[in-house]
């Protein structure tokens, strides 16, 4: 009986981050999703996979693999916008930061 109900609580967490991870592709929008909650949770169900893995518990090894897969996916999609925005935003601050700059000499 408790193996089912390991099955259980890995199928219901797995697919917890499948609605926000469909979300965030239809919207190409990270904005809401924490940066912190996800690195947490990846790095959180990456390790219960090789606690899963050391004592050979097919439920924990199965359940955080494919929660491992879906929650990288979304930290990547999060690191990926919230990284090119910040990129482009320090080119035109830095742009910005020169113009200034350069009408102060003048």
């Amino acid at each position: 009986m408790s193996f089912i109900i390991g099955y259980i609580a890995g199928a219901l967490t797995t697919i917890a981050f499948a609605p926000q991870l469909i979300k965030a592709l239809k919207t190409k929008s990270t904005a809401d999703v924490s940066l912190l909650m996800l690195f947490c949770s990846t790095s959180g169900m990456a390790l219960w996979m090789v606690h899963g893995v050391q004592i050979s518990d097919p439920a924990i090894i199965a359940a955080n693999s494919i929660s491992v897969i879906l929650a990288a996916s979304l930290l990547g999609l999060k690191l990926k916008n919230d990284c090119t925005g910040l990129i482009l935003n320090f080119g035109e601050r830095e742009q910005e930061y020169e113009n200034k700059s350069t009408a102060f000499r003048k």
